[in-house]
């Protein structure tokens, strides 16, 4: 018998890239991890991501699930977005 702990499962990553290019500097980045209670950590130490540009991530493994939503010319100080908004998964084995 298969047990879920041997089931792949999605990983997902939130990248907030400077623009909608994949080459493009992250400016935000939030990892979500499914494992039961992982809640995301919010710090104000600088921290070092794992990657540079969403292509570095998809170079790792990651896949994009999404793209930013590119919408008609705005005047970006009516917003509160930071940056533009990637999100990845990747599916792996996780022991919980």
């Amino acid at each position: 018998m298969v047990t879920t702990a041997s089931q792949p499962r999605q990983r997902l990553l939130y990248l907030h890239a400077r623009t909608p290019n994949v080459f493009s500097d992250i400016v935000a980045l939030t990892q979500i991890e499914p494992v039961a209670g992982y809640r995301v950590e919010i710090s104000a130490e600088s921290v070092e991501w794992p990657y540079k540009s969403v292509h570095q991530a998809i170079v790792d493994g990651w896949q994009i699930v999404q793209f930013p939503y590119l919408q008609a010319p705005f005047d970006d100080r009516d917003l509160d977005m930071v940056g533009y908004e990637f999100i990845l998964q990747r599916m792996e084995v996780i022991d919980s």
